[in-house]
């Protein structure tokens, strides 16, 4: 099962979220390989920008070293940006992330916001929701 994480099912875990045991389980699942990740280029330099502002760079840099085993970065073209700019997403960075995970053909968006995200054509998911039907099969 392929699935695209978005930023804060990641963050939930590198900095000890509250109630981030079913985003814990997903990385969880990647680092076994029963699950591929799959995320976006925006979403590490989001990732490395919150968690600098958090730790320290030098806890950033090495946090994203380890993430960059866990996921296959996306690419985000000019396909992308003209699929997200004419979008009906209120926010275009969550546009962005949809249609690169869409042009990645992942089975699953998981993201702890759902209501972000108002395309169709991708199932979005909670972690929870995630794992329920990883137990499911």
């Amino acid at each position: 099962m392929k699935v695209f994480v978005d930023t804060d099912v990641i963050i939930d875990v590198l900095l000890e979220r509250k109630d981030f045991n079913y985003s814990i389980k997903v990385l969880e699942y990647l680092e076994l390989g029963k699950l591929k990740g799959v995320t976006s280029p925006v979403i590490i330099t989001n990732i490395f920008y919150i968690v600098s502002k958090e730790k320290s760079k030098n806890e950033a840099w090495g946090m994203i070293r380890k993430l960059r085993l866990l996921f296959k970065i996306t690419k985000i073209n000019q396909s992308i940006i003209d699929k997200a700019l004419t979008s009906n997403f209120k926010d275009f960075e969550d546009a962005i992330q949809y249609y690169s995970a869409l042009d990645n053909k992942v089975d699953y968006l998981v993201t702890r916001n759902k209501s972000d995200y108002v395309g169709k054509e991708i199932v979005i998911v909670s972690p929870q929701e995630l794992l329920a039907l990883i137990d499911k099969n």
